[in-house]
């Protein structure tokens, strides 16, 4: 989390330093005019013409050999780097600024050279040591060159530092100094009230000074919503610190009030940042331009002044010497700038078409962390919520309005998770579409596959009046080689969709054999519905994500993910999505897939295994391995539902003391949990125990930690939320398999 204090240019970069009086060339009063309105461009955000008044000034020093006016230059040309974020070059051109500031005898840019500097190293490398040294060298050389008021920017970010380190009592005495001078302040000459504040509320929380700490929070969001509105990101600050305190003192809803608020709010920051990456972009390549332009004016000069150097000695050797040196430097120079443009224009490119892929690839990365990390927290809270609500609707001693009221509960709950997963299935198909997706076909009934399918919507169908039916080809091969996860979410959105906008209507699965051959079988897909049908004006963007069918009226809308899902894996697995339709009366998506057909049995439970599933299990001791109480709950009662013992701890240590003085027939171990983590009390149970069943559980996708949990001795994986079914299928599968192995 970043957690730093912007410097404005408007305050500690002030025009008026440009505005002193050298009584230098008119070159020199050129000088101060394209550095003015360089700061003015980049304090009005248009970086487009700072960085070209920037460039001419620095070229323009370069001529009048100028530390004064090259130090204030490459400082301007840093400021802008650091505001697009191109830090590494801010960081080159800031220790260039640094040189030509010690070269020359005016030193009163060196407080913010350093300051500068000390945002670099905390930035860009989270080098909070570098970043305080440079700090603390720009508040001295301040205290003497700049006025008072001034001051409060270097001490805020000294402050803020030492917070970061978590060394308070180091922090202390540069807020009080900083308070002294806001108190000294006048209130128009104020420019960062919602640090101040913000940094005061830390201290309070920090003291134990909870109700001065609230107060300090309410002027820093008066603060932000008042002067600072474009701050974005302060207000992410604000109910990330006013969360912790919340936390600190207990009271959790309000703590998870203000982690909503704070993840809405990173969703603006994040969205902010994806809509300047157009205008990032083309100002990194004028910087790219510039910088070269700048860099061959240097080089041109010195080959200048070294061909005039030459001369010198020449004319005093020989004019016949001197002419032909000039003939052959003539041509030596219009051959090395014809070679020279060619080079740049081709390197040019070269690190434009990298830069961008970069950036691609970094933006695609920070998206699936930040959507894998969003969807954990989220599915965690959501198992409690759907079990807890589930448990209470059982309770047949409630009243109807209870029920329903429990049931509009569960089904907002499930709602929720379906976006979730739709949101992180998303995310994980935009990220597989730069990489070689491996299918996992195993032999499978695809009439079985299909049967239960439209068996799970029975349900659904009925609660909006709707009939559902299967039309199979009986010539279709009894096995197919399929990858049944991928087939079946395909066939669940496209019915599921159907049903979501039919009402009293007819919704068809129909599969039909195209054409086979001794090895494989060419398969036609159609999911058609009667309902309302798609408009003319959205035909062409129902596959694109978030798209909505429908108007705010007819209360049709959905997430918008479900076709968009469908097309993408439909594309993994070699075909495309076809379909027809019409307003008012129904629409028809359709595809082909080819599977090789198989001779093997299938390795999926049969019809007759999966009936077992709805038998009750034997009595089973179980014992879980959870840290959240709500959690606990939800799981000991579903254990109770179907015939299971359950016994309660909250830890990995309590699971491996437990399992070594008791006897349990199989164990459900939550991987994230204090003390010690389950993936370590798995692998300390294993080294007395190799042969009880443990079951880990998640909210983390199971790709992301199977390959750790195999290695640990883990038997299985489940995601949280689980259902009664799912729980129930995983122990009785699992408890089957040991009952075999100890058989044999």
């Amino acid at each position: 989390m970043d957690q730093k204090i912007i410097i404005l240019l408007a305050l500690f970069f002030h025009i008026s330093v440009f505005t002193q009086e050298y009584d230098e060339e008119s070159k020199t009063d050129n000088l101060d005019y394209l550095l003015k309105m360089s700061n003015s461009s980049m304090i009005q955000n248009e970086m487009v013409e700072a960085l070209e008044y920037a460039y001419k000034a620095a070229t323009y020093s370069h001529q009048l050999e100028s530390n004064y006016y090259l130090s204030y230059s490459y400082l301007t040309i840093g400021n802008i780097q650091y505001k697009i974020l191109d830090y590494e070059n801010s960081k080159r051109n800031m220790f260039k600024t640094l040189d030509y500031a010690e070269l020359s005898e005016s030193q009163e840019m060196l407080p913010y050279i350093l300051q500068s500097l000390g945002n670099l190293y905390y930035e860009s490398d989270r080098d909070y040591e570098n970043a305080l040294m440079y700090y603390k060298r720009g508040l001295a050389y301040a205290r003497d060159k700049v006025p008072e008021k001034n001051l409060l920017i270097p001490l805020y970010n000294i402050a803020w530092t030492y917070m970061d380190l978590n060394r308070y009592e180091e922090a202390y005495p540069y807020l009080i100094e900083a308070e002294k001078i806001s108190q000294a302040t006048p209130d128009d000459e104020k420019t960062d009230f919602s640090s101040n504040y913000l940094l005061n509320a830390r201290k309070n929380v920090h003291d134990g000074n909870i109700k001065k700490a609230k107060e300090y929070f309410d002027k820093t969001y008066k603060a932000l919503i008042t002067y600072e509105k474009n701050w974005i990101k302060g207000m992410s600050y604000f109910y990330e610190y006013r969360s912790q305190m919340y936390e600190k003192i207990g009271d959790h809803e309000n703590a998870l009030a203000d982690q909503k608020k704070f993840y809405k709010n990173e969703l603006k920051v994040f969205e902010n940042a994806r809509l300047k990456s157009e205008e990032i972009s083309v100002i990194r390549s004028k910087l790219d331009r510039y910088e070269q332009e700048l860099e061959a004016s240097i080089r041109e000069k010195e080959l200048l002044q070294n061909i005039q150097r030459n001369n010198i000695t020449i004319i005093y050797i020989s004019l016949l010497v001197l002419l032909l040196l000039i003939i052959a430097v003539f041509f030596y120079y219009r051959s090395y700038k014809s070679k020279k443009l060619s080079n740049e224009i081709l390197e040019s490119k070269n690190l434009q078409l990298l830069e961008a892929k970069t950036k691609e690839e970094k933006l695609s990365k920070v998206k699936s962390q930040f959507i894998s990390t969003i969807t954990h927290e989220l599915r965690t809270p959501l198992y409690g919520i759907i079990g807890i609500s589930a448990i209470l609707s059982d309770n047949k001693r409630r009243s109807e309005k209870d029920r329903k009221l429990l049931s509009s509960l569960k089904f907002s709950a499930d709602y929720l998770l379906d976006l979730v997963n739709k949101v992180l299935k998303i995310s994980k198909l935009d990220s597989e579409k730069s990489e070689k997706t491996v299918l996992t076909p195993t032999p499978t009934n695809l009439f079985s596959l299909c049967e239960n399918i439209i068996e799970s919507f029975e349900y659904q169908a009925k609660q909006k009046g709707n009939k559902l039916s299967l039309n199979f080809d009986a010539t279709i091969p009894h096995q197919l080689e399929i990858d049944t996860l991928r087939l079946s979410e395909i066939l669940i959105n496209l019915i599921g969709n159907g049903n979501k906008f039919t009402d009293q209507g007819d919704i068809s699965l129909e599969v039909e054999m195209k054409q086979q051959t001794e090895n494989d079988a060419l398969v036609y897909f159609e999911v058609s519905d009667t309902g309302i049908g798609i408009p003319e004006d959205q035909k062409d963007i129902i596959f694109e994500e978030f798209t909505q069918i429908g108007s705010v009226y007819d209360n049709k809308q959905g997430t918008g993910l479900g076709l968009s899902i469908v097309k993408n894996l439909i594309h993994i697995m070699g075909s495309e999505i076809h379909f027809d339709s019409e307003k008012g009366k129904g629409s028809k998506f359709y595809f082909t897939l080819k599977f090789l057909i198989s001779n093997s049995l299938s390795k999926f439970a049969s019809s007759d295994c999966l009936n077992a599933l709805t038998e009750t299990l034997p009595s089973a001791r179980i014992l879980v391995a959870e840290d959240n109480k709500i959690n606990q709950l939800v799981t000991q009662n579903l254990l109770a539902n179907i015939n299971c013992k359950s016994t309660i701890v909250e830890n990995g240590i309590e699971a491996v003391n437990l399992v070594k003085e008791q006897d349990f027939d199989l164990i459900l171990m939550d991987i994230n949990m204090p003390i010690m983590d389950g993936m370590k009390a798995t692998q300390k149970i294993r080294t007395f125990n190799k042969s009880i069943p443990i079951i880990a559980l998640t909210a983390a996708e199971i790709e992301e930690v199977e390959k750790a949990c195999k290695e640990v001795g883990v038997t299985d994986l489940l995601n949280k939320p689980l259902t009664k079914l799912d729980l129930k299928d995983a122990i009785h599968r699992n408890l089957r398999r040991n009952q075999e192995k100890a058989d044999v």
